[in-house]
């Protein structure tokens, strides 16, 4: 049975274990990130606060440079609310990234995973998965996904122009693990897909179930492969660049080291150590 409390100390949320965890719940847990200047997807992880026992810490994570494409101090974090007949509608809240021109995320020092706390009010709702859901290195090396094997993706692909519904929930596709091999874990920071993925939807989670039969991210999204082909004509010539339909994904452990560099000292609000962005292909 899930059991639902209010945790006054971050957010009114769902606290479920790493086992109870449902695809639908990780889509519950992925939000949309609106810029005038671009869109990304990021997703909610709750954890124990490093700083204040018997504390809950909200953290949302994306690809680096979801964040870095954004100027300004400010962008939108998607939420959404459900009215007393059930009915689900868009709740789009503010959130701070920036304090002046310094970063307020936390980035991985070579990956394209960042990670900023977010300190909302009482009142908002969210419903973040668990930090347990990420495999560690040793559950990867112990259980590492085949090739061919499924996976699923959670984002908003062309987000500004495709909105597949008003309440803003991400939409799942499928894919495989096209990689091999995977392990060992540190010298496979990326791993490949084979789905398409478009602008928007980068740092959504990728998903699994593990032997166990366990929702587990293993990864989220960070870009795709390309081929650019020039062509000549009698009138005309250019290039045209065409999708691989090869996801490149950052793998769980990467986002469990960059949640780890978080400063422990550094309450929510206050900026933390960055690193330069990674060049993306989205």
């Amino acid at each position: 049975m899930r059991v639902f409390l209010l945790l006054l100390l971050v957010v009114s949320t769902r606290a479920l274990s790493a086992e109870e965890i449902t695809p639908t719940d990780l889509v519950m847990a992925t939000h949309r990130l609106e810029h005038p200047e671009t869109s990304g997807t990021g997703f909610l992880v709750l954890r124990d606060d490093p700083d204040e026992a018997d504390a809950r810490q909200l953290l949302l994570v994306t690809a680096a440079h979801a964040f870095a494409g954004m100027k300004g101090e400010t962008t939108t974090l998607v939420l959404r609310e459900q009215d007393a007949d059930g009915t689900w509608k868009a709740k789009p809240y503010k959130i701070s990234i920036r304090e002046g021109e310094s970063p307020l995320w936390t980035q991985h020092p070579q990956e394209d995973v960042a990670v900023l706390v977010l300190d909302l009010p009482d009142d908002v709702r969210v419903d973040p998965v668990p930090i347990e859901i990420f495999p560690t290195a040793d559950q990867w090396n112990a259980d590492p996904p085949e090739p061919g094997s499924l996976i699923r993706c959670v984002g908003y692909p062309h987000a500004p122009i495709f909105k597949p519904n008003p309440a803003a929930f991400a939409t799942t596709r499928l894919g495989c693990i096209a990689d091999f091999p995977l392990t060992p874990i540190a010298d496979h920071p990326k791993f490949l897909v084979d789905f398409n993925i478009f602008e928007g939807d980068s740092g959504g989670p990728v998903y699994r179930h593990d032997a166990e039969g366990n929702v587990k991210i293993i990864g989220l999204v960070h870009g795709q492969h390309f081929i650019d082909e020039r062509f000549k004509n009698i009138y005309s010539e250019g290039m045209t660049r065409k999708r691989l339909g090869l996801a490149i994904i950052e793998n769980s452990t990467v986002i469990l080291e960059t949640i780890d560099q978080i400063p422990d000292s550094t309450p929510a609000g206050e900026a933390a150590t960055t690193s330069n962005t990674p060049k993306s292909k989205l």
